[in-house]
């Protein structure tokens, strides 16, 4: 190793350079993109039982919902 130390250096030096222009220039995206139009709607009607919920609010909700053009896939809980 002391015969060749100017070698190690320089090839030590030359990762040490690729990894920080790796580090900046590499993407970092954890999720992909995705472009899932997607509306949340939150009802809140206090401490009413969530059977009286469903029929009095989250059935007409879903129904007026159906009737929007492009709707695809309506997802509704009550609780």
């Amino acid at each position: 190793m002391l015969q060749h130390r100017k070698v190690i250096l320089f090839f030590s030096t030359v990762v040490c350079a690729a990894g920080v222009y790796c580090a900046y220039h590499m993407p970092s995206a954890v999720f992909p993109q995705t472009d899932f139009p997607r509306v949340v709607i939150l009802i809140d009607n206090g401490v009413m039982p969530a059977d009286e919920m469903m029929a009095t609010i989250t059935r007409p909700v879903e129904e007026a919902m159906k009737n929007i053009p492009g709707t695809v896939n309506i997802r509704s809980t009550t609780g």
